[in-house]
């Protein structure tokens, strides 16, 4: 079995490795939260598990039930505080 060090240097149709794409990725990701932030929008996210959160602008994280139909979100609790989600790290670049 491949270790994942050797898999990210297996190299793409497009010429790039696997490496290179997920580091354009994570930096798309990073420019969506911030820009969205920036507008004071909470970013929609989720789990392996398949739980719904928001990463708010605060740095912040909701768990939520969203409701495909309506589009909405419901808050169900706090899972971090300001400056202590998932995504909180990104404030501070």
């Amino acid at each position: 079995m491949c270790e994942y060090a050797e898999i990210e240097k297996i190299k793409l149709s497009n010429g790039k490795t696997i490496k290179e794409v997920n580091e354009e990725v994570r930096k798309e990701v990073e420019r969506i939260y911030l820009e969205g932030w920036a507008k004071g929008i909470s970013i929609p996210f989720w789990d392996k598990e398949g739980n719904y959160y928001l990463a708010n602008p605060d740095g912040s994280e909701d768990l939520v039930s969203y409701d495909i139909n309506t589009r909405s979100y419901q808050i169900i609790s706090r899972t971090a505080d300001k400056g202590k989600g998932r995504y909180a790290y990104l404030l501070n670049k």
